[in-house]
């Protein structure tokens, strides 16, 4: 049995090291080249709750990335990738750090920003890959969007009924401009009328089409059956480009109880006076 095992070993050494027209290994000496990952991302505001807009939203075909070592410029390399696959891959770079251009190109090759987005990486080695992120923000690009606006409401977590929420008035303001479209159901977006109040529960969200793009403010304003304003507040949003934008919730807090058991100016008076008020008529007699 101990002869067969050798046999066996020889066997796969001179499988392994030879004639074997496909080596197990992808390069010569089994060592794995470093790889540095460049990801990209259009109009990424994760704080306003949207992630990014498509390829196709922005009319980016393809995406093309220029490398510079940051202390040997004679070190460069270039990939161009199709935009919807989020990334492409420099294989065995030399280590050290490197300047990153990202350039996002239309159909014709052209560049669809006014300037290359630039970001500062490092190169990845053998068994310790480096992924670098590239952000494009709206200010970047040269072409003029729209985009549709997709929200629902809630107040203190709650849908109108249960929160007491009667009529609610919206007052939205994109490309710095108060927004004169009505949404779906016909309400206005500009501060100027009261509407009833949409469910949480309703099967479709509200929304209000061909808005700029770029961000927003939406003030959020809830009144009970007296006409009493019992929610407000004002959020920061974002619109991105095109019909297909994510759908955003946003939840009015509950005003904050007024305060309770807090003596009141003259009884704040006596005590910090270092007497009691009640005790002053006894203390004349």
């Amino acid at each position: 049995m101990r002869v067969a095992s050798v046999a066996g070993v020889a066997l796969l050494a001179q499988l392994s090291c030879g004639d074997d027209p496909l080596p197990p290994c992808s390069t010569p000496d089994c060592v794995l080249p470093g790889s540095t990952v460049v990801k990209w991302k259009f109009n990424h505001y994760p704080d306003l709750m949207f992630d990014s807009d498509a390829c196709s939203d922005l009319g980016v075909v393809n995406v093309r990335v220029e490398i510079v070592h940051a202390d040997d410029p004679a070190i460069t390399e270039s990939l161009e990738k199709a935009c919807g696959d989020g990334q492409l891959t420099f294989i065995d770079l030399p280590t050290g750090m490197y300047q990153v251009t990202l350039t996002p190109l239309d159909g014709a090759g052209g560049s669809l920003v006014h300037e290359p987005v630039t970001k500062m990486g490092v190169a990845g080695s053998s068994g310790a890959p480096s992924e670098i992120n590239v952000f494009v923000p709206h200010t970047a690009w040269t072409r003029t969007y729209t985009g549709q606006f997709l929200y629902r409401l809630s107040w203190g977590g709650m849908s109108c009924e249960p929160a007491m929420v009667v009529e609610q008035n919206l007052t939205l303001v994109a490309g710095g401009q108060l927004v004169t479209q009505r949404n779906n159901r016909g309400d206005a977006m500009n501060g100027s009328e009261d509407a009833p109040c949409w469910p949480l529960t309703e099967q479709f969200p509200q929304n209000v089409m061909d808005l700029p793009f770029g961000p927003a403010t939406l003030l959020v304003v809830g009144k009970d059956a007296t006409d009493t304003v019992i929610y407000e507040k004002e959020f920061d949003t974002f619109v991105g480009a095109g019909r297909f934008n994510p759908t955003f919730t946003f939840d009015v807090p509950p005003p904050a109880p007024p305060d309770a058991g807090v003596p009141d100016a003259g009884m704040d008076a006596g005590l910090d006076g270092g007497g009691d008020p009640l005790d002053a008529p006894l203390d004349s007699m």
